[in-house]
């Protein structure tokens, strides 16, 4: 029988309930006491499998189990698990794709209807007078066309935009339907009147989203972040706001996260911030939950997990 340590507290919450017969009568789940460093190390020698959520999962977790073959977490970004110290040490690191990016992509464009239709005036009478923004025959800039940026392509086709991006790989076979337009990331800033950023988070797009980036954009245009808090450089994007180089920003994801409540982000009628949310729903928590235990249950198997980022591991 393996054991898999719960190491993030979320799995305490309704929604990330697993269930003590989760993987099944020959694996025992474990749940800690509580949630401190110390009390997670001390129940680690004998794990075989860790689950995580956005607790950050690094060498002293993995040396503290040296017997750990997997671990795994029910959403696409990883980079909260240090994959290179897993690799060095053989271990699979499991994430979960195709499952949640079209709740992502949904909730990108409810953002962008929300700036654009100048949703935060809900209240004020000058909204009746004040023009909106018409979503069709717009241009939408792409960053990262995963499952994610797949979706919001789709999404975007239909409403009549011109669809730019700009990605690791430009494969027009990925969208057969839509006509995009491959870019590099400077050359799609400004033409863009919505940036939507959901690309991965690497080395290469920590910050991608700086001062200089910013103010090549279109001072009307709008941006909108489902990716992760550090892609984009929230000082900047604050200054970019206040200085009238773009129009408005909606953020799921900042950097830090969460922004303090008495950041000045938090008090601009044109930003608006969601909690890292965009990829919950019912729907998607069930698939997500699902393809983890999938995951889970093949690794500790010795077989090949669903969705490995790291498949080096398995030529060993």
């Amino acid at each position: 029988m393996a054991k898999v340590l719960l190491v993030d507290r979320l799995y305490g919450s309704p929604q990330w309930d697993l269930g003590s017969g989760w993987l099944g009568a020959e694996h025992e789940m474990v749940r800690p006491p509580d949630y401190e460093l110390g009390t997670i190390l001390s129940l680690l020698p004998d794990v075989e499998g860790i689950l995580t959520v956005f607790r950050e999962v690094g060498p002293e977790m993995m040396d503290a189990a040296p017997g750990l073959k997997v671990v795994a977490k029910p959403g696409i970004g990883y980079d909260n698990i240090d994959a290179a110290a897993a690799t060095a040490r053989g271990i699979m690191v499991c994430n979960v794709t195709g499952v949640r990016g079209r709740a992502v992509a949904e909730h990108a464009f409810f953002m962008m209807l929300y700036l654009a239709r100048n949703a935060w005036m809900l209240d004020d009478p000058a909204w009746e007078h004040t023009d909106a923004v018409q979503l069709g025959g717009k241009t939408i800039g792409i960053v990262g066309l995963g499952d994610i940026g797949r979706h919001t392509a789709l999404i975007a086709d239909g409403f009549g935009m011109k669809v730019l991006a700009h990605t690791r790989t430009p494969d027009p076979s990925r969208l057969p339907d839509v006509d995009v337009e491959f870019l590099s990331f400077d050359a799609l800033l400004p033409r863009s009147n919505f940036l939507v950023l959901c690309m991965p988070l690497l080395p290469e797009t920590q910050g991608i989203l700086n001062a200089a980036a910013l103010k090549r954009m279109k001072k009307d245009a709008m941006l909108v972040n489902v990716a992760r808090g550090p892609v984009a450089v929230t000082e900047d994007i604050l200054q970019a706001l206040q200085q009238g180089e773009i129009a408005a920003a909606a953020l799921d994801v900042t950097d830090p996260e969460p922004l303090p409540d008495d950041h000045p982000l938090r008090k601009m009628n044109n930003v608006l911030i969601t909690p890292h949310h965009a990829s919950r729903t019912p729907e998607t928590q069930v698939a997500a939950i699902e393809r983890t235990r999938e995951n889970v249950s093949r690794a500790l198997a010795g077989e090949r997990p669903i969705n490995i980022v790291n498949p080096e591991v398995l030529e060993r």
